[in-house]
C-alpha cells in the first residue's frame, strides 16, 4: 500500500477513534454496563459528553484529564488507547499489500488489545472475543487446499491449521511439563499458560509461522520477567505481554522492510 503524509494523517486519526472506541467498549465491558448506546457518557456522573469531547487525544489534553462537568479525573488508559490505536493502525496499513490484510490485522490488533485489557483488570477473558480473534486469523490465512488436506489427513501443507495447531500442541504439552515440575516441588496445582494464551499464540503461529510465535512467546516472557520477580506471590495476567511482544514483532517486521528498501 503507498505510504504518503495524508494517508498517515487519516490513518491517526481512524486509529485514535478506533482506540477510543475500544477503549470505551472495554470499560463498558468490565464495569458490566450496556456496551452499546446511542452517545457516550461520563462513567461517574452519566453525562453525555458533547462533539468537543468526543474528539480522540486533543479532547483528553483540552478537558485537561478531567470529565468537565463532575471534575472527576478521566482514566489514563482512555488516552494511552487512543496514542496506541494510531500505532495499530500505522502498523496494519504498512503490513498490508491490499485492503483486506489492513482490515484483518487492525481487527486482529483491536480485540488483542481489547482481551489484553480484560484480562488484566479479571484474569480471565470472554470465550466470543477469544475465538473471534482465531477465526480472524483463520480467514486471513484460509487455504481451501490446506483445509481439504488436512480432514482427509493426506499431503499436509504447510498453512494457518498445520501450524496453529502444531504450535497449541507444543503449548499444551509444554504448559502441562512445566506444571508437572513445579508441582513435584511445591504439591500444589499451578498453571502457567492459561487456554486463551494458547489460543491467540497457535492464532499467531497460523499466520506467521511457527518460529515468529515462539519468538513472540519468549520475547513476552522476558517482558513479564520484571513484573513475575516483584511480585511472586500475585497470579499475573500474562495477555497483556503478549500483546506488547506481538506489537514489537511487527515493528520488527516493519524494520526489516525498511532495509530491504534502503
Amino acid at each position: 500500500m503507498e505510504n504518503n503524509p495524508i494517508a498517515f494523517l487519516i490513518l491517526a486519526i481512524l486509529g485514535a477513534s478506533l482506540g477510543s472506541f475500544c477503549m470505551s467498549l472495554t470499560m463498558r465491558f468490565c464495569e458490566n454496563k450496556p456496551l452499546l448506546s446511542l452517545r457516550s457518557y461520563c462513567f461517574s456522573c452519566y453525562q453525555k459528553l458533547k462533539p468537543l469531547e468526543l474528539i480522540p487525544i486533543f479532547s483528553y489534553i483540552f478537558l485537561r484529564f478531567k470529565c468537565k462537568t463532575c471534575h472527576i479525573k478521566i482514566p489514563f488508559s482512555v488516552f494511552l488507547a487512543e496514542v496506541l490505536g494510531m500505532i495499530f493502525a500505522w502498523i496494519a496499513y504498512l503490513l498490508s499489500q491490499n485492503i483486506g490484510e489492513f482490515i484483518h490485522l487492525l481487527i486482529f490488533l483491536f480485540v488483542l488489545f481489547a482481551l489484553s485489557c480484560i484480562d488484566l483488570k479479571f484474569q480471565a477473558v470472554p470465550q466470543k472475543l477469544l475465538w473471534l480473534i482465531f477465526f480472524i486469523a483463520f480467514s486471513f490465512a484460509f487455504n481451501s487446499n490446506e483445509f481439504a488436506y488436512f480432514f482427509i489427513f493426506e499431503n499436509f501443507q504447510n498453512g494457518f491449521m498445520v501450524q496453529a495447531f502444531i504450535f497449541a500442541g507444543f503449548l499444551f504439552l509444554l504448559k502441562n511439563f512445566i506444571a508437572f515440575l513445579k508441582n513435584f516441588r511445591t504439591k500444589d496445582i499451578q498453571e502457567n499458560l492459561g487456554d486463551a494464551d494458547i489460543i491467540i499464540l497457535a492464532s499467531m503461529a497460523g499466520v506467521f509461522g511457527f518460529k515468529s510465535a515462539f519468538i513472540i512467546l519468549f520475547l513476552a516472557s522476558l517482558l513479564s520477567l520484571p513484573f513475575f520477580i516483584h511480585n511472586k506471590n500475585t497470579k499475573l495476567a500474562f495477555l497483556p505481554f503478549i500483546n506488547a511482544a506481538f506489537v514489537i514483532y511487527l515493528i520488527y517486521l516493519i524494520y526489516l522492510i525498511v532495509q530491504e528498501l534502503i
